[in-house]
C-alpha cells in the first residue's frame, strides 16, 4: 500500500478512537455515572484502552476485536452497560470479515453476541429478545458491508492485473509489429539492391568485354546499365521515404503515398523486368495466362518482388542458358513461376547454388536469405510456395490467393 494510503487509514482510525473516547466520557458524565463510590472517569481506565486498539485492526483485527469484547464486558459485569464499545465491537467484527475466511468471520460473529446476551441477561424475555435481534441485525450488515466492500477490493485487483495483462499484450503486439516491420524493409532493400546490383554487375561485365571488339552494343548496354542505376535509386529513394515518414492509418502496405514518391511496384512491370536482363547470358520468355487484371497493391507488390528475386537468382548462379516466367491468372489466385535450364559443364551445380549457395563459392553464393523472405512474402498472404532444383536448373513456383474479380479500375 503507498505510503499516503497507510497514512490516511491512520488517520481515519486514530480519528474514530478520539470520536470514541469523547463520546463514552459525556455518556458516563452525563447520563450513566457508573457504580455507587467510584469516579466516572475510573470507567475510562478500561474503555480508553479497547478504543486505543483500533489503530491496530488493519493489521491485528482479532486484537481491536477481543479487546473491545473484553472492555465491553468487564464493564457490563460493573454496572455500566451503556457505551460506545458496542461501535468498537462492530469495527473489529467488521476488520476480522475483511480479512480472515469464512470460518474466521463465523467465529468472530458468535463472540460478538456474547456481549448483548450478556447486556440483556436481567431484562425482561421480551426486552432481552428484543435486544438480541437488534444485535443481530447491526451484526449481519456489518458482515454483509464487510463482504461487499471485500469483493469489491477484489474486483479491482482483478481489473488491475486485466489491465497490466493488457498493456503487457500492447507492447508485445508493438514488439511484434516493429520486429515485422524491420523484416518488411529488410525485405525490400534485399529485393531492390540485390536484383539491381545484379544486373549493373552482369552489363558491366559484358560492356566491358565488348568495348574493344563492337563499341556500339558497349555504349547501348552501358545506357541500359545507368537505366537501371537510376531506377534503383528511386525504389531506394521511395522506400526511405516511406521510412522517414509514419504511414497513416489504415494504408495499406506497398500502395502509392503521395506526390514525389515511387509507386509500389507491380505485375505492369515485369515486362521490363524481364527486359532488363537480355543479353547477359540467359535468353528470357515471359508467357501470361487467363484473364490479366489488377489484383491489389500487395499481391501485386508481393508477385512482382517474388519474380524480381526468382530472376536475380538465375542471373547470379545459371550463367548461360534460358528461362520461363509464367504469371496465371486463375479464378481463385496467381500462380507464378519462374524456370531456368542452364547449359555448360558445371550447370547443375550453378543451379543447386541457388538452394545451396556454398556449391558456388567462385560466383559469390548467398545467404539464403531471398528464398526465406520470399516464403514469408506468400505465407502472409495465405498463399503457397514451392523451390526445388530440376534437371540442369531451378524451379520456382508461388499460388497467391486473390478474388477472381478483383480489378480496382
Amino acid at each position: 500500500m503507498p505510503n499516503a494510503l497507510v497514512k490516511r487509514a491512520f488517520l481515519l482510525d486514530l480519528a474514530m478512537v478520539v470520536l470514541f473516547t469523547v463520546m463514552h466520557a459525556l455518556i458516563l458524565h452525563l447520563e450513566s455515572p457508573g457504580p455507587p463510590g467510584r469516579p466516572w472517569w475510573s470507567m475510562m481506565l478500561i474503555s480508553v484502552p479497547a478504543f486505543t486498539l483500533l489503530v491496530l485492526r488493519r493489521k491485528l483485527p482479532w486484537v481491536a476485536l477481543l479487546g473491545s469484547l473484553a472492555a465491553a464486558t468487564t464493564l457490563t459485569l460493573v454496572g455500566v452497560p451503556e457505551n460506545p464499545l458496542n461501535f468498537a465491537i462492530l469495527v473489529g467484527v467488521y476488520s476480522v470479515c475483511q480479512r480472515g475466511g469464512i470460518v474466521g468471520a463465523v467465529v468472530a460473529t458468535v463472540l460478538a453476541m456474547l456481549w448483548p446476551v450478556l447486556y440483556s441477561w436481567g431484562d425482561p424475555p421480551l426486552s432481552a429478545i428484543v435486544s438480541t435481534v437488534m444485535a443481530s441485525i447491526d451484526l449481519f450488515m456489518v458482515v454483509g458491508l464487510a463482504y461487499a466492500v471485500r469483493l469489491s477490493r477484489r474486483r479491482a485487483a482483478q481489473l488491475e492485473h486485466t489491465v497490466e495483462l493488457l498493456d503487457q499484450a500492447r507492447d508485445q503486439l508493438a514488439a511484434e509489429a516493429v520486429a515485422g516491420e524491420r523484416a518488411r524493409i529488410a525485405r525490400e532493400f534485399h529485393d531492390i539492391v540485390s536484383h539491381n546490383l545484379s544486373v549493373v554487375a552482369l552489363r558491366a561485365g559484358v560492356a566491358r568485354a565488348l568495348v574493344d571488339r563492337d563499341p556500339g552494343h558497349a555504349e547501348q548496354t552501358l545506357r541500359e546499365l545507368e537505366h537501371t542505376s537510376r531506377a534503383a535509386l528511386g525504389e531506394l529513394r521511395g522506400l526511405l521515404g516511406r521510412l522517414r515518414e509514419d504511414p497513416e492509418p489504415g494504408s495499406a502496405v506497398g500502395a502509392d503515398d503521395g506526390p514525389g514518391r515511387q509507386p509500389a511496384p507491380g505485375l505492369h512491370r515485369v515486362d521490363h523486368l524481364v527486359e532488363s536482363v537480355r543479353g547477359t547470358g540467359v535468353v528470357w520468355r515471359l508467357d501470361r495466362r487467363g484473364e490479366v487484371r489488377e489484383l491489389g497493391p500487395g499481391v501485386e507488390m508481393a508477385a512482382y518482388r517474388i519474380v524480381q528475386e526468382a530472376v536475380t537468382n538465375v542471373l547470379k548462379h545459371a550463367g548461360t542458358g534460358y528461362a520461363r516466367v509464367l504469371l496465371d491468372y486463375g479464378n481463385g489466385g496467381l500462380r507464378l513461376e519462374v524456370t531456368n535450364h542452364a547449359t555448360g559443364p558445371d550447370n547443375f551445380a550453378r543451379s543447386l547454388a541457388v538452394k545451396v549457395p556454398a556449391l558456388s563459392p567462385a560466383r559469390g553464393g548467398g545467404s539464403g536469405r531471398g528464398l526465406i523472405g520470399l516464403r514469408e512474402r506468400v505465407a502472409l498472404l495465405g498463399g503457397t510456395f514451392t523451390a526445388h532444383p530440376v534437371s540442369n536448373g531451378f524451379h520456382l513456383a508461388a499460388v497467391l490467393p486473390c478474388p477472381e474479380h478483383s480489378d480496382l479500375a
